[in-house]
């Protein structure tokens, strides 16, 4: 109907009838989008898959909503199984696409009537007011198994995520849930909107941000950047390689690093409100207060930035 039409003007046998056009629209496009899709898995309470990874390829998992699970298999191929739980949602609200590019393969945890998913990720339009709620109920667990060396991309909107594997990169994310990462060897990218980040013997440079929660950074190579909006930073770095610029900022909360004896660095550190300490003698450029840090440590070099809106800052010195 056109907007601005009183529908009570027009002859009575020319009224339309809004509810049957949109019955008639949705029986027509709903399984064009479906076949379309290839979708696996609707009528399934369990979904499991398995599929070669190339050498040097690319997992990319993504969901709208559920946890995730990741770990390492002792074979090349992606082992991934889905548990839908049918006491919140109905099974064929969630289907499942698999694609393989090349060496890569991509899975995503799709609502099977117009969610649109690729190796980029979501870009349909799944959230219509009409029944977004109902299908945001049904949740899911994922588990996977990925093969040593892979790369790795994934994302839940709304779930806790988990990788515990040895793997040449991850990048994480989640809209709403803790992101935990350990054992990755090579870059580490880790994020949160809502929840703790946590990121643990990585062996290459490491990104980990939360909108809302803890920023924690533990047995790692370095270099590091992390921040939250509302949380504690701690990061603990074995060693240091390379001269890259690192920086560590919260909007509320305390910020602690811990990094190798012989660490040099250009240090700028800031607090709204709390203490800055270090362990290290440092020759200080301008005025110094307990909140305000510039000066140098060591031979200088790399640029260490540091911020809080409120807490305490420490930089310590590795036992």
């Amino acid at each position: 109907m056109s907007e601005g039409v009183n529908p009570f003007s027009l002859p009575a046998m020319r009224r339309p009838l809004p509810h049957l056009a949109f019955a008639a629209v949705t029986i027509a496009i709903a399984p064009a989008l479906l076949s379309a899709q290839q979708l696996q898995g609707v009528k399934e309470r369990v979904f499991s898959v398995s599929e070669r990874l190339g050498s040097g390829g690319t997992i990319r998992l993504y969901a709208r909503v559920g946890d995730i699970t990741i770990t390492e298999g002792t074979g090349e191929t992606v082992d991934f199984r889905a548990e839908k739980d049918e006491r919140r949602g109905r099974l064929e609200d969630v289907g499942f696409t698999v694609r393989r590019d090349g060496n890569d393969v991509t899975i995503c945890a799709v609502y099977s009537d117009d969610d649109a998913c690729d190796a980029d990720g979501f870009n349909g339009r799944s959230n219509r007011r009409w029944n977004w709620g109902r299908r945001e109920s049904l949740r899911l667990t994922m588990t996977v198994r990925l093969p040593r060396g892979a790369r790795l991309r994934t994302t839940s909107g709304n779930g806790d995520i988990s990788v515990n594997a040895n793997l040449a990169e991850a990048r994480v994310s989640s809209g709403n849930g803790r992101v935990r990462v350990s054992g990755v060897s090579g870059r580490v990218d880790a994020s949160s909107g809502n929840g703790e980040v946590s990121v643990d013997k990585a062996g290459g440079p490491v990104d980990a941000r939360s909108g809302n929660g803890d920023v924690t950074i533990g047995t790692v190579n370095g270099p590091v950047n992390a921040s939250s909006g509302n949380g504690d930073i701690r990061v603990s770095m074995d060693q240091l390689t390379g001269s890259e610029d690192m920086e560590f900022s919260s909007g509320n909360g305390r910020v602690e690093v811990v990094v190798p004896a012989d660490f040099s660095a250009e240090v700028e550190a800031n607090s709204g409100n709390g203490r800055i300490t270090t362990d290290f003698p440092i020759t200080s450029r301008g005025k110094l207060t307990p909140s305000r840090l510039r000066g140098t440590i060591g031979n200088g070099g790399r640029r260490l930035r540091m911020s809080t809106g409120n807490g305490s800052m420490e930089i310590r010195k590795r036992a």
